[in-house]
């Protein structure tokens, strides 16, 4: 019987990963995610299950980062989750998007994200996925003040599963999720819009995509309503196994009559008084970017009951009625506005602004646009830009780095500045069609800008954005023949597996090397071999390298074949060679 050896397995030929400042080689096969809502590729992999262990104690010492008197500062808001990433744990958050915060009292924050990676993520370790992977979920963040200055605490909240203690493996559930009496609906996501709090109760809007590949087909609006002091106790409590519960309000789904996606309530909430106006977006077609923008408005306390909603009937017209089917799109016909998934809208300088992220791909722009109603129509002539990222673009030297959900923060802003939050994601795939996540968290950790509001004001005022340091490290300049955009290749989002163009063999007694040309980055390949007497071919090893050992061979004459094969397990026709066993 063949065997293979320590030379060229996946698990001990591990790939070189870069973690953020970091230059590290990890142990393992780890699975990248390139998430959000505008992304084409998810990858995930199960996590093992695990017996029902009491809750351990909370080991987790404050985040300390040091925070500047004053305004907000972005460059402290991007270091608390770049450090919470790498000290984190099997049940804490390591990286993800869709970030949104909602004030729970005067020292703790719940901020909320769809796609999450589930740490350990550290130094040596990299993405374990040691509880998985899920499609929302929920951080809550407390301040504290310890001996060496001020600091915060981080529970991550899953919908069940996540590990129980340190090291245990676990299976995390997303906080909101498809019915558990509705088959098939395993994979379905949600991810979350926006969201406020309502007395006691957090409000949280959330879209449902049905489970398939790219792009990504949404189905109708979820309403999620947690307890903002259950939110508050489990922000103290122990930091594993955390667990929320949220109760589910499912709207009606309504397509208009043009044909495309149903509207998505809740894309943006805008409190005005103890009037409530909620924004959502329709998509004529899912294969173009952008969206059509539609109102609706109901008060505070109503917001749960669909019922109680107006919905905005006509553009210019400024008329309300109920049902959903009388809604008409806020922008009039023929507008070049085209909305974003993940934006904002706000009230300041005597004007209402829409806020967002540019829909095309790549863009590095965050644009305001003005209006004299909350139902506009928001002027795409007067847009003002308020900021531009250096590090986003579809180049090889940004890392094809985009951005997209630029939302306001109400609740991390002052009466003088604007806080924006924003994801990063890239498009970049190696080779072998892994994703730049499996490089560096860089790609999946939330960003900040702080805008002040007389930007806002009558008169534009000069570009007076803060942002934090633009030092990530970029991974594709450094080997750029190996690295690819993966929209350039609809359908898969990988390049064409690169041929394996020859297969050296090196026999002896009992065993054989083989060794063959490096074909790309992030490229397996399987052995298959062929003894004496048999017919087509056994796999008897996976190497991560450009070489396998073999052992326990017969003496005779063999043919060993080796596949290339990318993360997606696409193939290339394989380079053979035959040798003979002494």
């Amino acid at each position: 019987m063949a065997q293979a050896s320590d030379t060229g397995t996946e698990a001990d030929n591990p790939p070189a990963r870069r973690r953020r400042r970091r230059g590290l080689e990890l142990g393992g096969l780890v699975i990248g995610i390139i998430a959000g809502v505008s992304i084409a590729l998810a990858f995930l992999i199960p996590a093992r299950h695990h017996p029902s262990v009491p809750i351990a104690p909370s080991t987790h010492a404050p985040v300390l980062v040091p925070v500047p008197a004053g305004q907000p500062d972005p460059a402290t808001l991007d270091a608390e989750w770049i450090a919470y990433s790498d000290q984190s744990t099997c049940a804490d958050w390591a990286g993800g998007d869709g970030v949104s915060a909602i004030r729970l009292n005067a020292t703790q924050l719940a901020w909320f994200f769809s796609d999450t990676f589930i740490g350990p993520a550290g130094p040596t370790t990299g993405f374990s996925n040691l509880s998985g992977f899920v499609h929302n979920a929920v951080v809550v963040q407390t301040t504290t003040t310890t001996t060496t200055g001020p600091g915060s605490t981080f529970v991550t909240m899953t919908g069940g599963g996540a590990c129980t203690g340190p090291g245990r493996p676990g299976n995390a559930a997303p906080v909101v999720g498809p019915p558990s009496a509705a088959p098939g609906e395993g994979s379905d996501r949600y991810w979350d819009e926006d969201g406020i709090a309502v007395g006691g109760t957090v409000v949280k809007f959330y879209t449902h995509y049905l489970a398939r590949s790219f792009p990504f087909v949404p189905v109708g609006t979820v309403i999620a309503t947690l307890q903002a002091g259950q939110l508050s106790e489990a922000g103290r409590g122990s930091q594993y196994g955390a667990v929320a519960r949220p109760g589910l309000v499912r709207l009606p789904s309504y397509t208009p009559p043009s044909g495309g996606t149903p509207i998505l309530w809740g894309a943006a909430l805008l409190r005005a008084g103890n009037t409530v106006y909620i924004y959502g977006v329709q998509s004529p077609n899912v294969q173009v970017p952008g969206y059509q923008l539609y109102l609706a408005r109901v008060p505070a306390t109503q917001l749960t009951d669909f019922k109680a909603w107006q919905f905005y009937t006509g553009a210019g017209v400024g008329t309300w009625a109920p049902g959903q089917r009388n809604a008409q799109p806020v922008q009039p016909p023929g507008s070049t506005l085209s909305v974003s998934s993940g934006f904002s809208v706000i009230q300041a300088g005597g004007r209402y602004w829409l806020i967002q992220a540019s829909p095309l791909t790549g863009d590095p722009d965050i644009t305001a646009y003005p209006a004299s109603t909350p139902w506009g129509p928001f002027d795409p002539a007067r847009g003002r830009l308020l900021y531009r990222d250096p590090t986003i673009g579809l180049h090889a030297a940004d890392d094809y780095r985009i951005m997209y959900e630029a939302r306001a923060e109400p609740d991390l802003s002052t009466q003088d500045t604007l806080v924006i939050s924003y994801n990063v994601n890239s498009e970049a795939v190696t080779a072998g069609c892994v994703p730049m996540a499996d490089f560096t968290n860089t790609v999946t950790l939330p960003r900040f800008v702080t805008v002040p509001l007389a930007a806002f004001g009558a008169k534009p005022v000069g570009n007076s954005a803060r942002s934090g340091p633009q030092d990530d490290p970029r991974i594709v300049p450094q080997n750029p023949s190996q690295w690819f955009d993966a929209w350039d290749y609809p359908g898969t989002g990988c390049p064409p597996v690169p041929a394996l163009t020859s297969v050296q063999a090196t026999p002896s007694t009992g065993k054989v090397t083989l060794s063959w040309p490096d074909a790309g980055l992030g490229l397996r390949y399987r052995v298959y071999l062929q003894g004496p007497g048999e017919s087509g071919g056994t796999p008897v090893a996976t190497a991560t390298a450009d070489s396998a050992t073999i052992t326990r061979l017969q003496p005779g004459r063999y043919l060993a074949k080796v596949v290339p094969v990318n993360f997606k397990n696409h193939t290339r026709p394989a380079a053979k060679v035959t040798f003979t066993i002494p």
